[in-house]
């Protein structure tokens, strides 16, 4: 009946600790979402802190119950607890995109199994080295696991995105350049992929071919505009591009030399980001690769 009575007192005050933290979690991510900085750390509350130092509260109050109803290995216990609670949350973080909160009462969930196991392994007289090695089993398994779950997690969840766009996938094929990130756009149906060569950056971005499209006359939006940054008062924008190829135009932007690849009903821009020399943005306009949303994503997500 002892061990019953520890049972419940753990599990309650680790469900009751979850739930407040992650409740405390919610409304800081929304608060962070909503802001608009105004100095670093401008969108933080005293929330975040208490998130931070929480998991050390509720444990001490868990080994405090314990000790209280007279349990010998309570402070193995409770850290077994917090333990298996941190590493429960860690693998449903895997599965996340995004750093999420989980919902509340899966958080209470796991809140009190991960204190249940902790009062299992801690208080039933084990080896020190039995407790020992499940302390290792229990932090160590979700620290190698999670990576490798959340990387596909990512990759999974961007393909998706990808694949919904409604736009050719487009990477460029350059010696020595890799992808190294592909955002999307769905509100401008907007692809932008990074490709990069040590120092050198390159971007190519993709979007529906632009209403009244007829070069050289009209070659669409430049980047600027696509991405919403023209300063206020600054010079009009050049629409105007000259051919050099089929369905292929360059302009100059920003002092740079952006090329422009019609494909189908889609725009390609190829733009020159620092260090990029002309020769490899020209070849990587007419190298241009379609490929699969799995496979962006793949390379997307390393």
């Amino acid at each position: 009946m002892r061990l019953i009575g520890r049972l419940s007192f753990a599990m309650a005050l680790g469900a009751l600790g979850a739930a407040a933290l992650t409740s405390l979690w919610h409304t800081e991510a929304l608060l962070v979402a909503s802001c608009e900085p105004e100095t670093i750390g401008s969108c933080f509350s005293w929330r975040l802190p208490t998130i931070f130092v929480g998991p050390l509260v509720v444990t001490a109050l868990v080994w405090l119950a314990l000790r209280a109803t007279g349990a010998d290995r309570a402070l193995p216990a409770a850290l077994l607890g917090a333990i298996a609670t941190a590493g429960a949350v860690g693998l449903y973080e895997a599965f996340q995109p995004r750093w999420t909160p989980p919902p509340g009462w899966l958080a209470a969930c796991l809140g009190a199994a991960g204190f249940a196991v902790g009062v299992l392994l801690g208080v039933v007289r084990l080896p020190m080295a039995v407790q020992a090695g499940a302390a290792a089993v229990l932090l160590l398994v979700p620290t190698a696991a999670f990576p490798l779950l959340h990387k596909a997690t990512r990759r999974a969840e961007r393909a998706q995105a990808f694949a919904q766009l409604g736009v050719p996938l487009m990477v460029a094929e350059v010696d020595g350049y890799r992808v190294t990130a592909a955002l999307t756009d769905r509100s401008d149906r907007r692809l932008s992929v990074w490709m990069a060569k040590g120092e050198s950056s390159l971007s190519i971005v993709v979007v529906p071919l632009p209403g009244g499209f007829s070069p050289p006359a009209h070659c669409g939006p430049t980047i600027d505009d696509l991405y919403g940054d023209r300063p206020a008062g600054g010079p009009p924008a050049v629409l105007s591009c000259r051919a050099v190829g089929p369905d292929h135009w360059v302009r100059t932007e920003r002092e740079d030399q952006v090329h422009l690849v019609r494909r189908n009903d889609a725009l390609v821009y190829v733009d020159p980001g620092a260090d990029v020399p002309v020769a490899d943005v020209a070849t990587a306009a007419a190298h241009l690769t379609e490929v699969t949303a799995d496979r962006l994503a793949e390379l997307a997500v390393r």
